[in-house]
């Protein structure tokens, strides 16, 4: 099988020659698969040399027809052989992938996103909720973890509906003693919420907003805002840089162009490396026992070691302020060396899948993700400097990011 690209106008057209067999279709998805991670969405297959076409072959189109139907994309089959076009036919999937030109209607062109070029980074800035913002809130003591005193007292139920985000440490269940085995990390957006537990089993959980059901996570401590969001801003790592955008760099940029000093943000992007810490053991077991002391911590916490979870897509949800207030600087950590901005980010790691262009709508893109995929894992991001040995930062490729201005208000509010 020979595969040839071009690039014609809005659509790339990969010319296949040869049998598309089960020896030969993986050979064509993995090539579909490169071109829609190199941010190609409308994708052509000219048929005009294929000869054969199986039911491995049928099978690779219709995963990336199904794919890229799903980001608001297209892949369209041309110039098929009377041999394909007989076996397409059959199939009954003749009339959903061959290509057929849409009549050209006089339209008013739409007015596009504003686009920015920041370090390296090329950003499209949506407005959707202009004004939107986000009411802040702290629960809880998180210098008690550093002292192994988190109890029962400190556990309080939260309700997560879809105008809610949160981060922290938490797990689903009746109450302290019944979760008491599984605290660990978790983030909720959108009407869902993840959580991994600690009890051994290192599959993430999760819950999403069904009728009258809405998620519920009792937290030790955590960070949580109530609201919306103002703008989206979709970005890409020029083609010129490294092409890669740094976790801290992204948050710089996004409050800059926000005009705002905190903000909550909701990423949802393929990663270049995931950098960050799990909880092994529940916290409510340190009874009085410090986890950062050495060599107990390493009973305590998984550090990344090494890049991980690369090419894959993350979901981040966190906050950032460059000033914190008194009652929220516990909760933040330096967003890394040379950063004024203090942060606290959770990632969901997902399996890849291509990501619709342009505008987003949050609580949408959220709810197609778990639908279609199962969480790998979440980590608490952090940045590793360490000299010599250090990992570094997540690093992102392109995403989106939704940035809602923070207000703050009173600690532990009934969310």
């Amino acid at each position: 099988m020979e595969i040839t690209q071009h690039q014609r106008g809005g659509h790339l057209e990969l010319e296949l020659s040869g049998r598309m067999d089960a020896n030969w279709s993986d050979h064509v998805g993995n090539t579909v698969e490169t071109c829609v991670r190199g941010g190609h969405h409308q994708i052509q297959l000219n048929m005009a040399r294929v000869d054969y076409l199986s039911s491995a072959g049928i099978r690779v189109l219709l995963k990336y027809y199904k794919q890229l139907k799903a980001a608001k994309g297209s892949l369209r089959v041309t110039q098929v052989t009377e041999g394909v076009l007989a076996v397409l036919k059959l199939s009954g999937i003749a009339e959903m992938l061959l290509f057929k030109p849409e009549p050209v209607a006089a339209v008013a062109k739409p007015v596009g996103p504003r686009q920015v070029e920041r370090g390296g980074t090329v950003f499209e800035i949506y407005d959707q909720r202009p004004g939107a913002t986000l009411e802040y809130a702290a629960q809880g003591q998180p210098e008690k973890f550093g002292t192994g005193a988190l109890e029962a007292a400190d556990c309080r139920k939260l309700r997560f509906s879809d105008e809610v985000i949160g981060v922290g440490l938490g797990a689903f269940g009746q109450g302290f003693e019944d979760c008491r085995s599984r605290f660990g990390e978790f983030l909720a957006v959108a009407g869902s919420a993840l959580a991994l537990p600690t009890d051994g089993s290192s599959v993430p959980d999760y819950q999403v907003t069904q009728g009258q059901l809405v998620p519920e996570v009792n937290v030790l401590y955590g960070l949580s805002a109530v609201g919306g969001f103002a703008q989206l801003l979709r970005f890409e790592a020029s083609k010129a840089s490294r092409a890669v955008v740094g976790m801290s760099e992204l948050i710089e940029s996004a409050l800059t162009l926000s005009q705002s000093e905190a903000a909550g943000f909701v990423i949802l992007a393929e990663s270049a490396g995931v950098v960050g810490a799990t909880l092994q053991k529940s916290p409510a077991f340190a009874a009085g026992a410090s986890p950062w002391k050495f060599p107990d911590i390493r009973q305590w916490l998984s550090f990344t070691t090494e890049r991980s979870d690369e090419r894959n897509m993350v979901l981040i949800v966190g906050f950032a302020e460059r000033k914190p207030a008194p009652d929220k600087a516990g909760f933040l950590r330096s967003m890394g060396p040379g950063s004024t901005i203090q942060g606290h980010f959770h990632a969901a790691v997902f399996p890849y899948r291509p990501l619709p262009k342009g505008t987003l709508e949050l609580k949408d893109a959220v709810a197609n993700l778990l639908a279609t995929e199962s969480a790998q894992t979440v980590t608490h991001l952090l940045a590793d400097e360490r000299e010599f040995e250090g990992v570094g930062q997540t690093d992102l490729m392109r995403g989106a990011c939704w940035v809602g201005p923070l207000k703050s208000s009173p600690p532990n509010p009934k969310v």
